[in-house]
């Protein structure tokens, strides 16, 4: 079994050894992210659905990094759990020369994008950003692509697009927020969920790096 102090040192250590998200990797920048926690009568597991600026990989993508217990392979990222929802293809001016979201072209004049580049310098970064608005629930992992890393017995308790993330300063006993969810995985009660006041999932908080 498992208690709310096991689950905060596993994610420390989880966090430390870079198995969880770190959004201020200077290689990714997290777009937009959803966390979702899960647990069986002995296990738990927490989900991170994140749609990612990578460059040095495809660009625009998705990727799921999967923390706990109940982890059927690595930790944290592996390659089987990163997806391409969608393609923003640039000239070599960075001109947008298109956009696909699961197979459907987008047209870049109904983007609202509004490039910052003393925050961050590439173009398709503030495309990915624009996109996010109003395709989120299309560029984050479906439930199909989820499914399949969530072992049998395994109960869903808790979705959250907001919570306060660990820092290299802040691990995650430390946060508002998992310290709740431990709360939330040891009962089984996701009403034990409790938004925090001022999140920093939101990309915003991570750049410039």
């Amino acid at each position: 079994m498992f208690n709310r102090d096991s689950i905060l040192s596993f994610l420390d250590n989880a966090f430390q050894r870079i198995d969880m998200p770190c959004f201020g990797n200077v290689n990714i920048d997290y777009v937009s992210s959803r966390l979702l926690a899960y647990r069986s009568t002995d296990q738990w597991l927490l989900l991170f659905n994140s749609v990612v600026w990578w460059p040095a990989a495809k660009g625009l993508m998705t990727i799921v990094e999967i923390v706990g217990t109940g982890v059927v392979g690595r930790q944290g990222f592996d390659n089987d759990r990163a997806f391409v929802p969608g393609c923003i293809e640039l000239d070599d001016e960075e001109n947008i020369v298109s956009i696909l979201v699961r197979g459907e072209d987008i047209d870049p004049s109904a983007l609202a994008i509004q490039p910052d580049y003393d925050v961050q310098p590439e173009y398709g970064f503030w495309a990915s950003v624009a996109l996010v608005e109003k395709y989120k629930e299309n560029l984050l992992a479906s439930q199909a692509e989820i499914q399949q890393f969530i072992p049998p017995g395994f109960q869903h308790l808790l979705t959250v697009d907001e919570w306060e993330h660990p820092t290299w300063a802040m691990p995650p006993s430390q946060t508002v927020s998992f310290p709740c969810i431990a709360d939330v995985l040891v009962t089984s009660d996701p009403s034990l969920w409790i938004p925090v006041e001022v999140p920093n999932t939101h990309w915003s908080h991570w750049l410039s790096k």
